[in-house]
């Protein structure tokens, strides 16, 4: 039987007269870099791109949205879905074959030529700074077989995690009235690419040097089409987009203040600008706290027998919070967990939760695990190993039974009947 404890409320980290709501485009194109002296929250950039989204890359809550899921074309955006299979399906030293007809697709490439060789390693950067279309056939058909079983992977992975409005339709993002997704499904995808980090460190690469055959190419060279990475030093970079229909993309990163924050920008006219402006604008807007150390104490759980009565319970993981600047932080915690829990108890083992929720109504779930091991009791153990197997235990229960009264009774006959005999 599970028990939720009442709600605890954690002590407010500032206080503002000012509440936090989820904002809306609008206000100056200019945008501030930090807190005014008159102490207002910096205003929101008006953008030329059609969505638009900022993400907490540690916990995955949006800070600003703009047509958050309007269907849109994402352009080489979509390269990050085929990055990220390209490291969960190979290793670093894997060979990659070019496939025959390679060299007769088009657009951005890397000039591969049928029978080709380059490792998986050198395949990630071309893709991620060159932007190389035909690098991404070749990576299709050597995960899957195929460039349809490769894109029903794709179409897959994002189900997995947590996309609802993408459909893939093609490995590189090459114009396609059914390949799109959206501006909050580029940021899930986006988010769970770098926590790769191989893929992270491709992507904030700005120039890297592939290995090939002299023989056949001499193109080793790989420049990344990410311009704002050599502008911002706390930019993470991630991938570039365009097409006519898709208009200018990009899905970025960068790191501050100690966290990451996620954009994407759809259909924009200056991505550059936009990005910027959306960056400067989050951070400057926000802050940052943590509500759940990794490791620390959360109470303690009854043990039914066990060595021990009790079990001592910590986070698994940690939990940090974004909220606005100038409003206070009001944090709800539940914890759910049973009354108790039968030994034996591994370390580590998950014993329950504890769900945070924000005054945003943002909601984070961590997993309470057990600190130490404990052990069955002897005496638990023994009845435990009895009732496992009942009717054995049963019948030689039976048998000990009827053999200690009958013993009884035979040693009673023998005590009674010299008594007789001297009466």
């Amino acid at each position: 039987m599970k028990m939720t404890k009442p709600i605890l409320w954690l002590p407010a980290l500032f206080v503002s007269a000012m509440a936090f709501g989820q904002p809306k485009v609008g206000g100056s194109t200019s945008v501030s870099t930090g807190i005014g002296s008159d102490g207002a929250e910096p205003s929101i950039p008006m953008l030329t791109a059609q969505s638009a989204l900022v993400m907490d890359a540690e916990s995955g809550k949006v800070l600003y949205a703009k047509e958050p899921n309007a269907a849109r074309f994402p352009a080489s955006t979509t390269k990050i879905m085929t990055a990220m299979l390209l490291l969960e399906h190979t290793k670093p030293d894997d060979l990659i074959v070019a496939p025959p007809g390679i060299d007769k697709v088009t657009d951005a490439s890397m000039h591969l030529k049928p029978g080709e060789k380059i490792t998986a390693h050198d395949m990630l950067y071309a893709l991620m700074l060159r932007s190389a279309n035909d690098g991404c056939v070749a990576v299709a058909i050597h995960v899957s077989g195929s460039m349809e079983k490769f894109i029903e992977l794709m179409n897959a992975r994002a189900t997995e995690l947590g996309c609802t409005n993408t459909h893939f339709n093609n490995t590189n993002g090459l114009n396609d009235p059914k390949h799109t997704t959206t501006a909050h499904d580029l940021a899930i995808i986006a988010r769970a690419a770098m926590l790769n980090p191989d893929f992270a460190a491709a992507v904030r690469t700005y120039r890297y040097t592939i290995k090939r055959d002299p023989k056949i190419s001499k193109d080793f060279v790989m420049v990344n089409h990410d311009k704002y990475l050599m502008k911002d030093p706390s930019a993470d970079g991630i991938k570039t987009g365009w097409t006519i229909p898709a208009g200018r993309c990009f899905v970025g990163s960068a790191t501050r203040q100690g966290y990451r924050l996620i954009t994407v920008v759809l259909k924009s006219k200056d991505w550059q600008l936009d990005h910027a402006a959306l960056l400067n604008w989050a951070f400057a807007a926000h802050q940052r706290g943590v509500v759940v150390a990794v490791n620390q104490a959360m109470g303690s759980i009854a043990v039914d027998g066990g060595t021990l009565d009790s079990v001592h319970l910590r986070a698994a993981t940690p939990v940090a919070h974004l909220w606005a600047r100038n409003a206070a932080s009001k944090v709800e915690t539940r914890f759910d967990q049973p009354q108790a829990v039968r030994a034996p108890i591994q370390r580590g083992q998950k014993l329950g939760t504890a769900t945070v929720t924000d005054q945003d109504g943002f909601v984070q779930t961590v997993d309470l695990v057990a600190v130490q091991n404990v052990s069955l009791s002897t005496t638990a153990s023994i009845i435990r190993s009895a009732s496992s197997n009942s009717p054995m235990f049963f019948l030689v229960g039976s048998c000990l039974g009827m053999g200690a009264f009958y013993a009884r009774k035979r040693s009673r006959r023998r005590v009674l009947k010299p008594a007789r005999q001297r009466a």
